[in-house]
């Protein structure tokens, strides 16, 4: 799964996010406390989940060890992080408007849902 949240300069950041639970219009995600993606959806209270399929493997793992906060937190690079500015051009994803939130969606992955923090209510793209 990718989300996407807004960075503080307005730039989308896309993230890995492999624990989420979904049941109707609400999701339950699992995301590392202190991450960006935590910051900036603490901030917006909005995100775009992205659920990419097994033909879009390629471009998930395109995106592996990478990071788009610049400079790179000091414990990230032990473990083979490396930045880069636009992660979504490097997996080759295409970032299309969502219609309700802010953050954009991935074109590719033909499921997904946009909501916010308050109940996680469908205010996104959702196919």
């Amino acid at each position: 799964m990718r989300i996407f949240s807004d960075n503080e300069n307005g730039t989308p950041n896309l993230a890995p996010m492999s624990s989420a639970f979904c049941l109707g219009s609400r999701a339950l995600l699992g995301l590392e406390a202190s991450s960006q993606t935590t910051r900036n959806m603490s901030r917006t209270r909005q995100c775009v989940l992205n659920l990419p399929s097994v033909d879009l493997a390629g471009a998930v793992d395109r995106l592996a060890l990478t990071i788009g906060v610049d400079p790179v937190p000091e414990r990230k690079p032990l473990c083979g992080y490396r930045h880069v500015e636009a992660k979504f051009h490097r997996a080759g994803l295409t970032l299309v408007a969502s219609e309700t939130v802010s953050q954009p969606r991935v074109a590719e992955c033909h499921r997904r849902r946009g909501g916010d923090r308050r109940g996680g209510a469908p205010n996104g793209s959702r196919r």
